[in-house]
């Protein structure tokens, strides 16, 4: 088994780095006791389980087996924990009215989108990746985090940002779901486990950004105190 998973990591490594950099973030918030803040805690939850799926998704791949199905069901519960931590953090009721309306409504259409893009629902080994839930994902994600980022500007509640932990998640979503926004509907076309459609330096885009996201969570996540929440 450690066999077939090393071959793969030597063939895929920028696909399979993510995959275990995820654990970097995991356990800097089980260090520095983030998880007793509602907010870390889910960001925690949401790191625990995409940690899961892409560790299922390695698993698959270094098999030879289509992972896509595992993609598109990640796509919705993705979206519901992201959200949630915007959910948490931003304070106006109008604004999180927003966050918990979007919730059902994009696990609906994620569902739509992926029986649409899918017919023949069983047949896993031709499954393809969803057509618009990304995009859409994509840019509710970005309207959050900017939304985030314009209300603390705004608020002036904050000395510095660069010392405060959820700039740098929110930073790390916004490089992360930047880089799908365009990206995310090549993938639709070439991400194929018959008819591969080789479209070159793209493929590995989203991996490089995902590496960089992680990383500025974990920055952020390193700087994490009571005290700095408390204020």
């Amino acid at each position: 088994m450690l066999e077939i998973y090393f071959s793969y990591f030597k063939r895929q490594p920028l696909a399979s780095i993510p995959v275990f950099l995820t654990l970097l973030p995991i356990f800097l918030i089980w260090h520095r006791k983030a998880y007793r803040d509602n907010t870390f805690l889910i960001l925690g939850i949401y790191l625990i389980v995409k940690f899961l799926i892409d560790f299922v998704m390695f698993d698959w791949a270094s098999h030879k087996r289509n992972t896509v199905v595992l993609y598109n069901l990640n796509v919705p519960v993705r979206y519901v924990l992201s959200s949630l931590i915007f959910y948490k953090k931003l304070e106006t009721k109008q604004f999180k009215k927003w966050v918990l309306t979007s919730i059902p409504l994009f696990v609906i259409f994620s569902v739509w989108d992926t029986l649409h893009t899918n017919p023949s629902l069983g047949d896993m080994h031709n499954h393809k990746m969803v057509l618009y839930s990304t995009t859409v994902e994509s840019l509710l994600m970005l309207f959050w985090v900017l939304l985030y980022f314009y209300n603390t500007i705004r608020a002036l509640k904050i000395p510095n940002l660069l010392t405060y932990p959820f700039f740098w998640v929110c930073s790390g979503l916004l490089i992360y779901y930047s880089s799908f926004l365009f990206i995310a509907p090549v993938f639709h076309y070439s991400s194929k486990w018959e008819e591969w459609l080789e479209i070159g330096f793209l493929t590995y885009v989203p991996y490089m950004f995902e590496c960089v996201s992680i990383i500025l969570f974990s920055i952020g996540i390193a700087q994490f105190s009571d005290e700095l929440y408390a204020k």
